[in-house]
């Protein structure tokens, strides 16, 4: 089953909103690592090596490849890239296990 964006933004909002937030503070982490980069309040705030950062260490803790599915993406917010990366998940068919490793990031942040 393939999703646009905004199907998949429809189909699980509470889901959606716990992975931007999780995007949210992984990107913060990154952030508070660097001397003089301030915490970004959406992803336009984070500079290009942040972002590969941010990415990379989604790709691991996810076991997704996000990168490779990136192409074209242009969006801003920590939303739209948490609505497309679930694209990504739902293109190669591995939605279930993407669902479970942020359900267990989650849980595990919340601990």
């Amino acid at each position: 089953m393939i999703l646009d964006n905004e199907t998949v933004a429809e189909e699980t909002p509470t889901f959606i909103e716990e992975f931007t937030e999780l995007i949210r503070r992984t990107a913060a982490v990154i952030c508070a690592e660097q001397p003089d980069v301030p915490e970004p309040e959406e992803l336009r705030d984070l500079d290009s090596f942040s972002m590969v950062q941010v990415l990379l260490d989604l790709e691991n803790e996810l076991d997704l490849k996000v990168l490779e599915g990136l192409e074209g993406f242009n969006g801003r917010t920590f939303q739209e890239i948490a609505e497309h990366i679930a694209e990504i998940a739902h293109r190669a068919g591995t939605y279930p296990e993407f669902e479970a490793n942020v359900r267990r990031i989650v849980n595990a942040d919340s601990d």
